[in-house]
């Protein structure tokens, strides 16, 4: 007996995602490392809207969008942003580029109702999730990984999440040139607003949340 059930791990989790071994897990494996906390925070957490910046095979927002099914909540959406089409290839020579874009991938078969917009993370924070008011419940930052453009998605994007809302970011404990998440994290740890938990999972995931109060009387 089982909570874990490994054939669909393995085809709809792991499945054609060479990227997953930076969230600790292997294409075609059924040990899901970091994305057990993916899957965990939107499936306790039932959040009606996830947005996921950046993802080499997917791996992420097929984990949220799947809590969202198993919790059946009625109006959800995930949302995938990805600007690789406008990625210059400088960048792609680092940091590579998606498998998934093709319309037969595995990720876009198994998972053909989250909401693709191919444009680069600061176009659709300007033209789609802010005109629309789109409130976020949980979201991922996993796109441009130098200092600037990961704190260009946490300033940008942030801003949509509620105080009950959730982020996570990844490459958190990714310290080679040129990654500069860590140095975000640092920065956002000094300012003191956010609740920051940091697992040395693979490259490193963040957990963050606005502070609150516990609720008690004064």
């Amino acid at each position: 007996m089982s909570l874990v059930n490994t054939d669909f791990i393995k085809s709809y989790i792991t499945a054609a995602d060479p990227w997953c071994r930076s969230h600790g897990a292997e294409e075609g494996g059924t040990d899901l490392s970091a994305g057990m906390l993916y899957y965990a925070l939107a499936y306790s957490l039932k959040p009606k809207t996830c947005v996921c910046l950046g993802s080499g095979g997917g791996y992420v927002p097929r984990l949220m969008r799947q809590a969202q099914r198993d919790q059946q909540i009625e109006g959800s959406r995930t949302f995938l942003v990805d600007g690789t089409l406008q990625v210059e290839q400088a960048k792609k020579d680092i940091w590579g580029e998606p498998c998934w874009v093709p319309e037969d991938s595995v990720f876009r078969q198994n998972y053909p109702e989250i909401e693709i917009r191919l444009e680069l993370t600061e176009t659709a924070f300007r033209d789609f999730f802010q005109p629309q008011n789109i409130e976020i419940d949980y979201l991922h930052i996993d796109a441009d990984h130098h200092y600037e453009g990961a704190k260009l998605d946490w300033d940008l994007f942030s801003t949509l999440v509620p105080d009950h809302g959730i982020i996570t970011l990844h490459d958190t404990t990714n310290y080679r040139e040129p990654c500069g998440v860590y140095l975000l994290i640092d920065e956002i740890r000094a300012e003191g607003k956010f609740d920051v938990i940091n697992f040395p999972i693979a490259y490193g995931t963040a957990i963050l949340r606005k502070k609150q109060s516990d609720g008690r009387p004064d």
